[in-house]
C-alpha cells in the first residue's frame, strides 16, 4: 500500500492521511474507505489532513463521486498538504469537484507543510493537539 492513515490527536477529532512514494490511485480509494471507517467509531466532527505531495492525482468525475459517498456526516475541515507550485490545480480541481461532490469538497483548506496544516486546525478550528502523533 502507498499511504498512512492514522488517528492524528489523542482526542481523535483529526485523521491524518500520507501518500507514500509508491501511492497510485487505489490508495485513494482504499484512504476513503478506511476513513470512512473511523471516522464511524466516533460521534464528534472529526478533521482531515491529507498530505498529498508524494501523489499527482487526477481526479475523474466517477473518483468525486465516490468520495462523496464516502463522506460521512462527521467529517469536517479537509486540510490538502500540496506543494505551492500546485496549489492553483488543487483549488481548481476542488472548484469543479463541488459541483459532482457537494460534500466530499464542502470545506477545504491547503497548506505547504503538516505542520502548517496542524497550526491552521489549531489556530482556525480550535482542535487540541496534545498528543500529535509523528
Amino acid at each position: 500500500m502507498g499511504h498512512i492513515i492514522r488517528w492524528d490527536n489523542e482526542e481523535k477529532t483529526v485523521v491524518f492521511q500520507q501518500y507514500t512514494e509508491d501511492a497510485t490511485k487505489d490508495d485513494l480509494y482504499h484512504l476513503a474507505k478506511k476513513s470512512n471507517e473511523m471516522l464511524a467509531t466516533v460521534e464528534h466532527t472529526v478533521h482531515l489532513i491529507i498530505d498529498e505531495r508524494n501523489i499527482d492525482l487526477i481526479l475523474t468525475t466517477p473518483d468525486m463521486k465516490y468520495l462523496d459517498k464516502m463522506t460521512p456526516d462527521n467529517q469536517g475541515a479537509v486540510i490538502m498538504v500540496v506543494p505551492k507550485p500546485k496549489m492553483n490545480y488543487k483549488r481548481l480541481v476542488n472548484n469543479m469537484g463541488v459541483k459532482f461532490a457537494p460534500n466530499a469538497f464542502a470545506e477545504p483548506y491547503f497548506a505547504e507543510t503538516i505542520e502548517q496544516a496542524r497550526e491552521f486546525l489549531k489556530e482556525k478550528i480550535g482542535v487540541n493537539y496534545t498528543q500529535t502523533q509523528a
